[in-house]
């Protein structure tokens, strides 16, 4: 029995992963940890400048209500990528492209919720915050972490008429 589980190799083989994997991990948890720091600000001397009617220091969970869990959700892309290298799947897609666009989906999800449709709240003098740039750079190194990995995948192409 043990003859047979040497020759299969071992269940996971942590060697198949590449440092695509481990930028995109990181990134990953970096993300995460992002959505527990200061995102927003208000200006304190400024009665005006509120988000849900407060003022203060907001991170993700306390401003938005469904972009937090979405972002988690991507940021289990490099994680899931990494199990299926380490397990040497067979995929019929370049192992990195879904991560790739996760990561690229994150980022516009933070650029959208900030920059694009503006900041939280309908007041003034709302300012960023360390933790918003941290999860734009994090879902930002998760799309990375998957083109380094899908990089390695660049099929030539035939010259026409041969098979």
């Amino acid at each position: 029995m043990e003859a047979s589980s040497a020759r299969r190799g071992s269940y996971i083989d942590t060697s198949r992963l590449s440092r695509g994997e481990f930028v995109g991990m990181f990134s990953a948890l970096l993300l995460v940890a992002s959505l527990f720091m200061p995102w927003f600000s208000t200006n304190d001397s400024n009665p005006n400048s509120l988000i849900d009617g407060k003022q203060g220091n907001f991170t993700a969970f306390e401003t938005f209500s469904t972009l937090h869990w979405w972002l988690i959700a991507g940021a289990t892309a490099p994680f899931i990528l990494s199990w299926i290298i380490a397990r040497g799947h067979k995929l019929t897609w370049n192992a990195g492209e879904v991560t790739m666009i996760v990561g690229v989906t994150a980022a516009v999800l933070i650029l959208l919720n900030g920059i694009i449709l503006g900041k939280p709240g309908d007041t003034v003098e709302i300012g960023f915050q360390i933790g918003y740039f941290v999860a734009l750079v994090a879902a930002l190194g998760i799309s990375a972490g998957g083109y380094l990995r899908q990089a390695g995948y660049v099929r030539g192409r035939k010259p026409p008429g041969t098979l």
